[in-house]
């Protein structure tokens, strides 16, 4: 299914951080330090620092994220192998599922 193109608009989103009492708010943006996991963590760091968004970044070696990966606010790592959408979203957006 063809998808619209989203423009991006740095200024609207530091808008709407603001609105959201947020503007001073400090996002930690942790990934693993395999290539492109912390390549694609920098290039999101440096989407939000150019919106005016506060992000301290955190690299951490695998043996230290994969321990503790599901205690980190945000953090990014791989969902591949799952067969359907609708898994990943569930994984993403809801507590509890497998």
């Amino acid at each position: 299914y063809e998808l619209p193109k989203i423009a991006r608009d740095p200024a609207k989103a530091k808008a709407l951080m603001a609105e959201a009492g947020q503007a001073d708010f400090e996002h930690e943006l942790i990934t693993v330090d395999e290539d492109w996991h912390k390549n694609t963590g920098d290039a999101i760091a440096a989407q939000l620092r150019d919106a005016g968004i506060k992000v301290k970044r955190t690299v951490l070696p695998g043996s230290t994220f994969w321990n503790d990966w599901t205690k980190y606010p945000l953090s990014m790592t791989n969902w591949n192998m799952r067969p359907l959408g609708v898994q990943v979203l569930a994984l993403a957006y809801r507590t509890g599922e497998a």
